[in-house]
């Protein structure tokens, strides 16, 4: 990671002539320059091509009208994080139990920030799902940044990405000085996800800002649809990591079965 200089007016954009996206105007906050190749199909370049996310995709209703994506309407589009969870053993059970110690005792001196959430929560859940061992492989895309307007200020972050087996997506939004709640981040989520390449028709992403966690499928094609589970929470005594690490252990079945078809 290096420091950025600014070089544009704060915004993601997205090139025409390379369709990349840019990571530009963070100042002072040290997010990365480099930019992600995404191939985009002949529609999605002309949909979102030559305008800057963060600019112009900031609600759930600029993708509908963007991006033609729209929430399924069947409730059984997205069954995977409800059906069929695996049960966890003691070993799963007890690795659950040491990531939420470490989260409280960091949690403690305030908000989970830069890179902290990968370390303390993200990592140490993808070990105990399975996927840093075979079959998965995982490649860890450049990330995007965001921007939020706020009354008082306005809040700049990050999307870190971890993909899985090209099919499920770890989305960890970051912040310096503030977390920013994860249904704020889903209209980016979803178009970053959208906008990148896909093996197959459908696509798993896992959001967290280290507080919370949202587990999202997304459906490509001419009429792309998406869904969102419940937001699972880390932060009580009483918490939903085994559920969260149940879900992650089930869609990597769901993963691996459509790899091999």
């Amino acid at each position: 990671m290096v420091r950025s200089r600014v070089v544009g007016n704060g915004q993601v954009w997205l090139s025409m002539e390379s369709t990349r996206f840019g990571i530009t105007g963070l100042e002072e906050i040290g997010y990365p320059e480099q930019f992600a190749t995404l191939r985009l199909t002949n529609r999605q370049q002309q949909m979102v091509t030559g305008v800057g996310i963060t600019d112009t995709i900031k609600s759930l209703n600029d993708l509908r009208v963007r991006c033609n994506l729209r929430q399924a309407d069947d409730e059984r589009f997205f069954s995977e994080w409800v059906d069929n969870l695996p049960e966890l053993d003691e070993q799963e059970e007890a690795g659950v139990t040491r990531i939420k110690q470490r989260y409280d005792y960091h949690r403690g001196d305030g908000l989970l920030l830069e890179g902290t959430i990968n370390l303390l929560v993200v990592s140490p859940l993808l070990e105990l799902a399975g996927f840093l061992d075979p079959p998965f492989r995982i490649r860890s895309p450049y990330g995007v940044g965001l921007e939020f307007d706020d009354p008082e200020e306005t809040i700049r972050g990050f999307i870190d990405t971890l993909v899985v087996q090209e099919q499920l997506w770890i989305l960890v939004i970051e912040s310096k000085r503030t977390s920013i709640p994860v249904p704020a981040a889903l209209p980016q989520l979803l178009a970053y996800m959208l906008a990148s390449p896909q093996r197959g028709s459908s696509a798993f992403g896992m959001a967290t800002n280290g507080d919370e966690v949202v587990f999202l499928k997304l459906s490509q094609g001419d009429s792309p649809e998406y869904d969102v589970s419940r937001t699972f929470s880390l932060f009580p005594r009483r918490h939903e990591l085994s559920e969260v690490l149940r879900i992650l252990k089930r869609l990597g079945q769901a993963v691996v079965v459509a790899w091999h078809t």
